[in-house]
C-alpha cells in the first residue's frame, strides 16, 4: 500500500500512469446517440449496415489495443436515465467493453486542471508542468469526480491506508458494478424549467452583440466570473507551494486575486494571446456562443448535454461521433473550433468508418 506515499500523491501517480498507457491509442468519443445506436445493434434492433460495420471495426480495434472509447460524466449520466433496466444493462455492458472503464476527468475538475496548468506554466515556464493531457483521464469509479474520504476515528497512517485502499477499490470498478449498485437514475434528466429560463435570457439579450468575437467575449466573461473562486484557490496553492513552511498560517484564498486572474485571462483571449491553452473552456464558450449566434434558435433540453459532449471530446480525443446538428455547429467557420483542435467530428457512420479505418 506504499505507506510512505501520501494519498494525494498516490492518486496522482495512478492517474498519470493511466494517461501514459493511453498515449498511443486512438480515442473515439461517442455521444449518447451513438451509444444507444450501438447498443441497439448488439440487441439486434438496429440493422443499418453502416452502423453494424462501424461498431465491428471499433470493437475489434479496442480488443487489439488500438482504440479506446472513453466515457464522460455526461455520457454516463445520459445513459443512466434510461428507465428500462434491460436496455440500460445492455448499454452499460457495451460501455465497459468499448471504454475498458476509462473516462475523461469530470468537467469542473478538468477546467480547474487546465487553469492550474495555465497559471503554473505562465508563472514558472513549461518545465514546471507535466503535459496537460496527463491530467485528463480517470476510471469508471470516478466518472463523476474524485472526493477523498475523511474520518477522524483513525490515526494518520491508518487514515492514509484506508484512503488508498478505497481509491484502489473504486479504481477497479466497472460500469456494470455501478449499475448493480444504483440502477436507473431518471431523476438525472434535465429539468425543462432550466431551459425555459435560458431561452428567456437569450432572447432578451439578442441585441447585445454585433460580431461573433463580441458574443464570445460576453460568454467568456460570464464563464470566468464563475471561475473566480477556483482561480483564487489555485493562486493560494501556488503560494503555499512556493513558500512552504514560511507561509502565513492565517493566510486564506483571496477572492480579489481570483477576480484579477479571471480579468487577465479575459484580456489574454481578447488580445488573441491564448493559443492552445485552456481548450475545454475555449470550446465550451465558443459552442455556447455559436448557439446564441443563431438568434432565432431556441435552446432544447439536450443542448446542455450536447455542448458538454463536444467540450469533453474535442480537446483530447481523435474522433467525435455525434448528431448532425451538433456536428454542423462544430464546423461553423465563425466559431473557429475546427481550426483550433485536431479532433474530427462525424455524424455519418460511413464517413466516420472510412476515417477510422485510415487511423488504425
Amino acid at each position: 500500500m506504499n505507506p510512505d506515499i501520501a494519498p494525494h500523491k498516490y492518486v496522482r501517480a495512478r492517474h498519470i500512469h493511466l494517461a501514459e498507457s493511453l498515449t498511443d491509442k486512438v480515442k473515439i468519443y461517442l455521444d449518447t446517440k451513438y451509444w444507444i445506436l450501438f447498443r441497439d445493434v448488439t440487441l439486434g434492433r438496429e440493422q443499418d449496415q453502416s452502423l453494424v460495420d462501424l461498431l465491428r471495426v471499433i470493437r475489434d480495434a479496442v480488443l487489439s489495443g488500438q482504440v479506446i472509447c472513453p466515457i464522460s460524466q455526461d455520457s454516463f449520466s445520459e445513459c443512466f436515465v434510461q428507465d428500462d433496466a434491460a436496455t440500460l444493462k445492455a448499454t452499460v455492458q457495451l460501455m465497459d467493453q468499448l471504454s475498458l472503464g476509462i473516462c475523461l476527468t469530470e468537467f469542473n475538475t478538468r477546467i480547474n486542471a487546465e487553469l492550474w496548468h495555465f497559471m503554473i506554466e505562465k508563472a514558472k515556464g513549461k518545465d514546471a508542468v507535466i503535459e496537460r493531457r496527463m491530467l485528463m483521464w480517470t476510471k469508471a469509479g470516478y466518472v463523476l469526480g474524485y472526493v477523498e474520504p475523511e474520518s477522524e476515528i483513525f490515526s494518520k497512517d491508518q487514515s492514509n491506508a484506508v484512503k488508498k485502499a478505497i481509491f484502489d477499490q473504486l479504481w477497479e470498478a466497472t460500469f456494470l458494478d455501478i449499475f448493480d449498485g444504483i440502477g436507473s437514475c431518471p431523476d438525472w434528466k434535465v429539468k425543462p424549467n432550466a431551459i425555459d429560463s435560458m431561452n428567456e435570457g437569450k432572447f432578451a439579450s439578442n441585441g447585445d452583440f454585433s460580431s461573433f468575437k463580441e458574443l464570445f467575449m460576453i460568454e467568456l466573461a460570464g464563464g470566468l466570473e464563475l471561475l473566480q473562486e477556483p482561480l483564487s484557490e489555485i493562486l493560494f496553492q501556488m503560494y503555499l507551494s512556493e513558500y512552504g513552511k514560511n507561509t502565513d498560517p492565517n493566510c486564506k484564498p483571496e477572492p480579489e486575486a481570483g477576480k484579477q486572474a479571471a480579468n487577465i485571462i479575459y484580456h489574454a483571449f481578447r488580445l488573441n494571446k491564448i493559443s492552445d491553452e485552456l481548450p475545454t473552456l475555449r470550446t465550451h464558450i465558443a459552442l455556447h456562443a455559436a448557439l446564441r449566434w443563431d438568434r432565432q434558435r431556441k435552446y432544447k433540453p439536450n443542448d446542455l448535454y450536447d455542448l458538454r459532449h463536444a467540450a469533453m471530446a474535442l480537446p483530447y480525443c481523435d474522433v467525435f461521433l455525434t448528431e448532425k446538428p451538433l456536428c454542423h455547429l462544430i464546423h461553423e467557420k465563425h466559431s473557429g473550433i475546427t481550426d483550433q483542435l485536431p479532433c474530427k467530428s462525424f455524424s455519418d457512420a460511413n464517413v466516420a468508418l472510412e476515417h477510422i479505418n485510415n487511423l488504425i
